[in-house]
């Protein structure tokens, strides 16, 4: 898993346009968020037998990730563009579906936009030394 990490003041998007794999219904079909740890999230092949070790290691780094930057608020973002190499649909689904449950259970406000639609962003990056991060899993 690929993930590209932005701690924004805010972040908005909209649901533009589904694709072929889209989860019905869009929903939230749009959301404005303050404060948070955006999370573009790409799920690969190579992951489709490490849900559980992969979905460990997120919530650990994530865990560490909110308490430096000092907020508790996070968005799961799908983010296709991050690899070549895309997983199964249905297991990434699955996949996002059980790491923000994770993520609620240990304590953190998560957030996830719809997986499969084409959708617009506006963020603001804060721009502090940890505010921009790279990671794979």
């Amino acid at each position: 898993m690929r993930v590209l990490q932005l701690h924004c003041k805010d972040f908005s998007y909209k649901v533009r346009k589904e694709t072929p794999v889209a989860e019905q219904p869009a929903s939230p079909k749009e959301e404005k968020l303050k404060d948070v740890l955006v999370c573009f999230t790409c799920f690969e092949k190579r992951d489709e037998q490490r849900l559980d070790e992969i979905i460990e290691q997120f919530v650990e780094n994530v865990k560490v990730a909110v308490s430096r930057i000092g907020c508790e608020r996070v968005l799961l973002y799908p983010y296709a563009h991050l690899s070549k190499s895309l997983g199964s649909a249905r297991l990434a689904k699955e996949f996002l579906s059980r790491l923000a449950d994770k993520l609620d259970e240990e304590g953190l406000k998560t957030h996830r936009s719809p997986f499969g639609w084409y959708k617009a962003f506006d963020l603001s990056c804060i721009g502090h030394p940890l505010s921009e991060a790279y990671r794979e899993y």
